[in-house]
């Protein structure tokens, strides 16, 4: 019975519930990370020259449950950073819900809510925002509804919510909330046509800016596990008071695939952002990629890169080559493999090259470049 007391309990559960066609099955989850890095981030040893070693430690507890109509999966992360040269101590929190329901046939609701408290910004999910070196406050969530309205066509609406702020004297919080509706029509089995409607309100230290756009999209699946998804349409932004507006261009494409032995993702674009902590609402050039390879049941390799170019929206300085003081731009690199030991025991290691560029608008915030080596041990119990 050792090692599979989930199993018996499960079994026995089942046995004393009474028969219900359907019922949720409900499994937690536990993963534990243990890493030793080298890190020469400036900023982690309190301003000193030179790099230090590093431990950290990551549990993570989850939650899954599943029936023939819900998916769902949640889970709450703690990152605890012990720097041995410096003694600094830092611990940062990230959590995240995420469902999907089949309401009827036709009907789906699909939703998720992430939150980050991190001491360093460069580690959120969306490039750009480290811009201080200062702990950040991170949110997104999303509400969407999807109905087939015949067999061909598909309608969509959906809200997204993004809030950052600075946990700094003086900083206020930026908000984005981004309302849309969208129809796909399946024109064959392998290509879908679509047209979107995209509200955008910013609001940041009391101004609204406001953006409305319309785009068209085009979804086609170029084999069995390769889809291509493009996006393009005018954006125009209304600025709060006193400041200028004007049209953004949108552009977004997306290239994926899912295969049993080499995952690709691909995505470049640009658009119209909110939620910076920094400005009401901004124009970003972003770009990535993402590499998974499994060469045997044991081994795989992994690789990621990005890009991005921040400014003050409309689209005026785009300078940043030439040094302009309102553009950010950076940069990230990472590559690395992963040996499973066994069922629940993994060991990894991995490079990561982060340059970020900060604005001159933002205190304490110039070349954040920093490159991080590590080795870690993954325990996933159950």
């Amino acid at each position: 019975m050792k090692g599979n007391w989930k199993k018996w309990l499960l079994a026995g559960l089942m046995l004393a519930a009474p028969a219900a066609r359907g019922a949720t099955v409900w499994e937690p989850k536990l993963r534990f990370t243990a890493e030793e890095r080298y890190d020469d981030d400036l900023r982690l040893g309190d301003g000193e020259a030179g790099g230090q070693l590093m431990t950290k430690l990551s549990p993570r507890v989850g939650l899954e449950g599943k029936d023939g109509r819900l998916t769902l999966d949640g889970f709450y992360a703690a990152d605890l950073l012990m720097r041995h040269g410096s003694g600094k101590v830092t611990l940062d929190h990230r959590a995240a819900v995420e469902l999907r329901h089949a309401l009827s046939r036709r009907l789906r609701v699909d939703s998720a809510v992430r939150v980050y408290r991190v001491t360093d910004p460069s580690s959120l999910p969306r490039d750009g925002l480290a811009r201080s070196t200062s702990p950040t406050f991170f949110t997104q969530a999303a509400l969407g509804f999807t109905g087939r309205v015949t067999e061909r066509l598909d309608l969509r609406t959906g809200y997204r919510f993004e809030a950052v702020r600075i946990l700094e004297s003086g900083q206020d919080a930026g908000y984005a909330h981004t309302p849309s509706v969208e129809a796909w029509y399946r024109s064959t089995r392998r290509l879908g046509l679509g047209l979107e409607y995209r509200y955008q309100a910013f609001v940041f230290q009391s101004a609204v800016g406001q953006a409305h756009g319309v785009a068209a999209g085009l979804r086609y699946r170029l084999t069995r596990p390769t889809t291509f998804i493009a996006r393009a349409g005018p954006v125009r932004y209304s600025a709060p008071d006193g400041q200028e507006g004007g049209w953004v261009p949108r552009v977004n494409l997306e290239l994926y695939r899912e295969g049993a032995l080499f995952d690709v993702g691909v995505v470049l674009g640009h658009d119209l952002v909110g939620a910076s902590g920094f400005a009401n609402a901004l124009w970003a050039d972003y770009a990535g990629v993402v590499l998974a390879r499994r060469f045997t049941q044991r081994f795989s390799a992994f690789g990621a890169a990005s890009f991005f170019r921040n400014g003050r929206a409309p689209s005026r300085d785009w300078g940043v080559f030439g040094g302009s003081p309102t553009v950010s731009q950076g940069y990230a690199v990472s590559g690395g493999v992963e040996y499973r030991l066994g069922r629940r025991l993994s060991a990894q290691g991995a490079v990561d090259r982060i340059a970020q560029v900060g604005v001159a608008e933002s205190a304490g915030a110039g070349d954040l470049t920093r490159n991080v080596f590590a080795v870690r041990l993954v325990v996933t119990p159950w």
